[in-house]
């Protein structure tokens, strides 16, 4: 009997083993199916926010540039106006003699 038992022993421990390795491979494979799904959730998220980056610095630009044709326009309407105002030369040297002589 005491050679059944050795050999229910040798079995038990030869399951041991066989469980063991089993869990150590699936421990490895859920190391790999969570480094892969890092990977791509990175991937993901960098390409997301490349392209929100994108399109802020796009309309960023466009902001810009419209502020910069309105300043142009309002430059230009202002020195229209200036250049098309009637000058009072006499008025102004007429103040300029009241201001200077006070």
């Amino acid at each position: 009997m005491a050679e059944k038992e050795v050999n229910t022993i040798a079995h038990l421990l030869e399951m041991e083993q066989k469980a063991s390795a089993m869990t150590l491979k699936a421990h490895e494979d859920a190391d790999k199916k969570i480094s892969q799904a890092k990977a791509q959730a990175d991937s993901e998220f960098k390409s997301r926010y490349e392209k929100l980056v994108s399109d802020c610095e796009r309309s960023y630009e466009q902001k810009i540039s419209s502020l910069q044709a309105q300043k142009a326009a309002k430059i230009s309407e202002y020195k229209a106006k200036i250049s098309a105002a009637s000058k009072d030369s006499a008025a102004f040297n007429a103040y300029l003699d009241s201001v200077l002589r006070a």
